[in-house]
């Protein structure tokens, strides 16, 4: 499943790069997202490559926040943005951070409190809740800054954790 995961990205990668990229690319991604008989694996990398793609377009001087294909990657990205279980919530909350700098369709916000609610469950996947943490003090979400210090201080915890909390908490002058 590793090595048919890691052909399946660098396929996305290889349509992505094309000057032209193919005109279903988004549909497929958000398809595979979507798809959830999919590893998770195969699922995070679609994740990355929807954010990837509206990167691509906002680069070459193509993306229209206004478009309804833009609305589609959004409502995917927000959709993987509540799988804070699984991987597929790191590139989401990825994405979406990345694109808030162009796209004045995602509600800051909301990815905030997403952000600080992730990081603040314990439930959450490890990976996601690393993510979190490094886009809350990215994002400067000063709601984050107990259970980030929490994290911080508490040694049972996973050291990739600890480490990114910590760091966020000095990026919010704590």
């Amino acid at each position: 499943m590793a090595q048919y995961a890691s052909d399946m990205n660098d396929v996305m990668d290889e349509m992505l790069n094309r000057s032209d990229i193919p005109a279903d690319y988004a549909e497929t991604m958000v398809a595979l997202f979507r798809d959830k008989s999919q590893d998770d694996v195969i699922r995070d990398f679609a994740v990355q490559h929807i954010g990837l793609y509206a990167e691509t377009l906002q680069m070459r001087g193509k993306y229209d926040a206004d478009a309804s294909e833009s609305a589609t990657l959004r409502d995917a990205l927000w959709d993987a943005a509540e799988e804070v279980r699984t991987i597929v919530a790191v590139a989401a909350f990825r994405a979406l951070a990345d694109m808030a700098a162009f796209d004045p369709h995602i509600d800051a916000k909301r990815l905030d409190n997403q952000l600080a609610s992730c990081v603040a469950d314990s439930s959450a996947s490890p990976a996601a809740r690393v993510m979190a943490a490094q886009l809350c003090g990215e994002r400067r979400v000063a709601a984050a800054k107990s259970a980030l210090a929490r994290i911080a201080a508490d040694q049972a915890l996973p050291e990739p954790l600890r480490l990114a909390a910590a760091g966020s908490m000095r990026m919010l002058g704590k």
